[in-house]
């Protein structure tokens, strides 16, 4: 198996065809239908059922395809940690919200501090088995997570406590209950752990928001210029309470704030690029 007949699986599941996959690799598709075949024989099993019109993984090609998709990240990771242009490749995880809001001054100043060293932050991954697979294959050497996984191989540190408001771009005397949840002018994050388990306690889990979004960007712009309420984390609302284009809402809720924490193998605490990432983040 190498890494050639991993490429054309690859470009085959993701285009459905031989020919286009050949094109996409530039090679000629008897060398995509080659490769394929090395790796079945490698593997003892059918990846792919095909004939003139249809191609499909089998079942065995569908258990093997998230192993594929590993060993190529892998494989491209390794190739930018080996350039000798930089001293260290440091690859770090996290909501978008955390970096943005407590730690981009931090990666700055990193930066300016470590000119020598390559930085790449991965804000858009959030399942917790994405996280957990990059940090056990190498990949992430620091993930920021709300809810760092249970595992015998990770060792977490506490960086902060968040708090969790309730804010809006207009002023309100009423208290907000539940019932306000269901108004049209109310929008949703899931912020971190524990608070989607929190709010679901208080409106069901049946509920649909009215609005609902992902992106910590968009509902903070939703709340500026809108007269929707959300919560925001009091990281990224206080400046806009202090010069009056939030305000922070009363309500008869008070939500339990979230902790961070920074996740590494536990085996790697004495590669030099888990130091500069806790170095980042402050920790000693």
């Amino acid at each position: 198996m190498d890494i050639t007949q991993i490429e054309a699986l690859l470009a085959v599941c993701k285009i459905r065809n031989f020919t286009k996959a050949a094109e996409f690799l530039h090679i000629s598709q008897s060398a995509v239908t080659a490769r394929i075949k090395a790796l079945e024989a490698t593997l003892g099993k059918t990846l792919l059922d095909r004939d003139k019109r249809n191609v499909r993984l089998t079942q065995a090609g569908i258990a093997f395809l998230p192993y594929a998709e590993r060993m190529l990240r892998i494989y491209e990771e390794s190739k930018v940690t080996l350039q000798e242009e930089v001293d260290h490749h440091l690859i770090v995880s996290g909501p978008g919200s955390v970096w943005h809001y407590t730690y981009l001054q931090n990666m700055l100043d990193f930066r300016e501090k470590h000119p020598s060293i390559a930085v790449k932050f991965l804000s858009y991954i959030d399942s917790s088995y994405m996280i957990r697979d990059l940090l056990l294959d190498g990949i992430v050497q620091l993930a920021l997570r709300y809810d760092p996984p249970v595992h015998p191989k990770f060792t977490k540190k506490f960086l902060f406590e968040e708090e969790i408001i309730l804010v809006s771009s207009k002023p309100r005397e009423n208290f907000i209950t539940r019932t306000d949840f269901y108004d049209q002018n109310y929008y949703h994050i899931e912020w971190g752990r524990p608070f989607p388990e929190w709010f679901r306690g208080i409106v069901g889990d049946a509920y649909i928001p009215p609005l609902q979004t992902d992106h910590s960007a968009i509902m903070l712009t939703m709340l500026l210029q809108g007269g929707g309420f959300g919560y925001l984390p009091r990281a990224i609302a206080d400046p806009y309470i202090q010069t009056g284009q939030l305000y922070e809402l009363p309500t008869e809720f008070t939500v339990p704030p979230s902790k961070v924490y920074a996740v590494y193998l536990t085996d790697n605490q004495d590669d030099p690029r888990i130091e500069l990432g806790l170095e980042m983040l402050g920790i000693e």
